[in-house]
Formats: C-alpha cells, sequence, structure tokens
C-alpha cells in the first residue's frame, strides 16, 4: 500500500512551515499544501527554495485571510472589511461560482509566480467539497489536470473529476484522533481494504503553537501531530507494515 501523508497549512505561519519541514526530513510526509495568503508565506517560500520541500501542492483558502483577487471581483466570498467568511457561514451562502474559480485560479497563479512546482490541489477547511464551491474546483481541476484530494469524502458524488486522486482520503488523523494508535488503526483498516491502493491522510504538524493561537482554531494539537510523525517508532512500524510513504508526484 502507498501512503501520501500530506501536511496541510504550509505557509500558515514559521512554527507550522519548521514542522512540516520536520517530517520531511523523518520521512514520513513527502507532500504537503500552500496556503497563498496567510502570514508565513514568505518563510515558506524560503524553506522550498532551500529544497527542503520538494513535493508542494496548492492549499486552495477562502475561509481564511483575504483573497488575492481585487475584492470587487470577488463579492459574494468576502465581508463588509474585505475578509473570506467563515466557514459556517461561506458553506450556507450561495456563492457565485464564477468568483470561486477566479479566486481558485489566482491563488494557483501567485504560487506558480513564487517558483512554487504545484503538482497538486486541495482546499482549506475542506471548501472545494461543500455544494457552493464544489463544481467550480472541480471544473478548475480538470482545466489544469493535476492529482487533487478526493472531494467525495463529505458530500458524496465527484464523478465529474476527471483529474488523477488517491484511492482514498482519510481525515481521521485530527484532533482527539491524533494518537499513534488510532493512525495504525486506520492504516491497518486501508492496508486490508486496499492493500495495493494509494491512500491519502491529512496532517497538520507544527514545530509550535504559541504564533498559531490567533490564526487557528486548531493549534494545540499540531505539536503533538509532529511528534508522532518524526518518531522512529512510526517509521519501524510502516517498514513493518509494508506501507510505502510517496507524495502526490507518484500519482502526476
Amino acid at each position: 500500500m502507498k501512503l501520501i501523508l500530506n501536511a496541510d497549512d504550509f505557509g500558515l505561519s514559521e512554527s507550522v512551515n519548521n514542522g512540516i519541514v520536520e517530517c520531511f526530513q523523518a520521512g514520513t510526509v513527502k507532500s504537503t499544501t500552500v496556503m497563498m495568503n496567510q502570514h508565513g508565506i514568505d518563510h515558506a517560500i524560503q524553506l522550498y527554495k532551500q529544497g527542503l520541500v520538494p513535493d508542494i501542492g496548492l492549499h486552495f483558502t477562502v475561509t481564511a485571510g483575504k483573497p488575492l483577487s481585487n475584492p470587487e471581483d470577488v463579492p459574494s466570498l468576502i465581508d463588509e472589511d474585505g475578509y473570506f467568511l467563515n466557514r459556517q457561514t461561506l458553506m450556507t451562502k450561495q456563492v457565485c461560482e464564477e468568483e470561486v474559480y477566479l479566486e481558485l485560479k489566482t491563488q494557483y497563479q501567485a504560487a506558480l509566480n513564487a517558483d512554487f512546482k504545484i503538482n497538486h490541489i486541495d482546499s482549506h477547511h475542506f471548501a472545494g467539497v461543500y455544494p457552493p464551491l464544489k463544481n467550480a474546483f472541480i471544473r478548475f481541476a480538470n482545466d489544469i489536470n493535476l492529482p487533487v484530494r478526493r472531494v467525495d469524502n463529505i458530500i458524496a458524488g465527484q464523478d465529474t473529476l476527471t483529474a488523477p486522486t488517491p484511492d482514498a482520503f482519510d481525515m481521521r488523523f485530527f484532533d482527539s484522533g491524533a494518537t499513534f494508535e488510532n493512525l495504525k488503526h486506520i492504516l491497518l483498516e486501508y492496508k486490508h481494504s486496499l492493500p495495493n491502493g494509494t491512500v491519502e491522510l491529512m496532517c497538520h504538524p507544527s514545530s509550535d503553537t504559541n504564533d498559531l493561537i490567533e490564526l487557528s482554531s486548531y493549534h494545540e494539537m499540531r505539536s503533538i501531530e509532529k511528534n508522532i510523525l518524526t518518531s522512529p517508532e512510526l517509521t519501524h512500524w510502516l517498514k513493518e507494515q509494508g506501507i510505502e510513504c510517496v507524495g502526490f508526484n507518484y500519482l502526476s
């Protein structure tokens, strides 16, 4: 079985960036996705140019920060102060599909302009899988034809998606589920059901949490995730089970 442990949120903060680099160096994480509109993006670009995160995708962000498009071009996505709507509001609001597509295209182009060699895409807070945004996300993924995270994990169906995806995506290694025992349990399930498949799990490692308190509601568990993902015990267990860690470039 091939395992993609994709580290979400590269670019969120320096501690997140550093934690992701540590996981790459441990050999378990071989793929990450970058947020182009967050506080740590300049630091993330520096680390990438040093060759420390060789496999990178775009973490399409429409629930945090401000758009990279002209705000006048994406009015259905922002509040009166120009910030993206919160997740709860966005997922129930009637948004303009063309505005979603435009912002996704703008973030993708910004990543290319920063010299990131983008090889896959996914979305922050699963924005790309909810009905108000799913059509635009699928259209864009098909247009650029890069591998993507599956979009059927919350709302069923991805029949119109033609871009490559892993055989399965699992989001249970998160919050209270971010334990070594639960990670092993999840992977053994897939080893049994998809012994020759490619499975993606998201992860959110960070070397520290002090710079995250005002940036993310999910902060305390990030350093715990990092400790699990960089542990020699995990590396040994994966080898023992014949589970090979790969990046999204494996699907390219």
